[in-house]
């Protein structure tokens, strides 16, 4: 998208009416090039596995840990990071904790 970005910018003028645009474009190519995908949040909706249809938001990825919140299917969380052992670190709202892989449909 960047490189697909950077030739359709760089066909545009770089002066209009008297004014400079060469330093808006550097910023924005700066910008955009900052943004990557890979750093996005990604929003996911929590989808329990049947017959619960609620999961447990804990204190540290894993069920030995204190639960600091249980949430209904539907409810949209924001993934933070990932444990590497199955578990996501999300935010609900205003909570932070760790959340199963099941419960996220990944």
């Amino acid at each position: 998208m960047v490189t697909h970005l950077t030739t359709h910018l760089s066909q545009l003028p770089m002066r209009r009416r008297g004014k400079q645009w060469g330093g808006f474009i550097l910023t924005l190519m700066a910008v955009l090039m900052l943004a990557s995908p890979a750093q996005a949040q990604r929003t996911r909706v929590i989808q329990a596995p049947a017959p619960y249809n609620a999961c447990n938001l804990r204190s540290a990825g894993g069920i030995q840990y204190r639960v600091v919140g249980t949430f209904r299917n539907g409810v949209a969380v924001t993934l933070l990071g990932e444990s590497g052992r199955g578990w996501y670190r999300v935010q609900v709202g205003e909570e932070i904790g760790w959340m199963a892989r099941q419960c996220l449909g990944l």
